[in-house]
């Protein structure tokens, strides 16, 4: 459960791939555009987009407490360069993955339309303000954009330890032996 110096525990790696199928879900059904998310005929997929949205807030927050009680980093000799850019990719992550559901509950609240969590909606906790929300929603999606690009060239990284420098960092997050 554990990690240890050369190897993500369960914990970690459970937090890391529920976070990827999640955030990858989450985009998939945000279909691209904001305001067709609203209309009567995506009504179902919005209200699984906004759960799984928040749900990919909740499993950051845990996973950071996990950090806290558990330290994932792994001991690597590499490049300095090379830990400086894993050390700002991985806080890039984090930071999207925390500002993206805000900005997302922000702007829709702002708009004056309720949130929905596991099919229950919830009315908007802040005073409307039309313009603010639909430049916050436009901010939330730009952001969702990027971290698509980020979690790639995370992913195009931990391809080329695995396949060019064969150091173990792929496999320490891959579940198994």
């Amino acid at each position: 459960m554990r990690s240890t110096s050369s190897r993500y525990g369960t914990g970690a790696q459970v937090f890391h791939w529920l976070t990827v199928v999640l955030v990858l879900t989450t985009y998939v059904l945000s279909k691209g555009d904001h305001y067709s998310l609203y209309s009567a005929a995506a009504d179902g997929l919005r209200r699984i987009h906004e759960t799984l949205g928040v749900l990919v807030f909740i499993v950051v927050a845990l996973r950071l407490l996990w950090g806290l009680i558990n330290d994932t980093t792994t001991k690597r000799t590499m490049p300095r360069w090379m830990a400086a850019t894993a050390k700002l990719v991985q806080f890039a992550l984090y930071a999207l993955l925390i500002s993206i559901p805000a900005t997302a509950v922000l702007g829709t609240w702002l708009e004056g339309i309720p949130l929905t969590l596991l099919g229950f909606d919830i009315a908007p906790q802040i005073a409307q303000m039309q313009g603010l929300g639909q430049l916050i929603m436009k901010i939330h999606t730009t952001l969702a954009n990027t971290i698509l690009w980020v979690a790639g060239a995370h992913a195009a990284a931990a391809l080329f330890h695995h396949f060019y420098l064969r150091d173990g960092v792929f496999q320490s997050m891959i579940p198994g032996r």
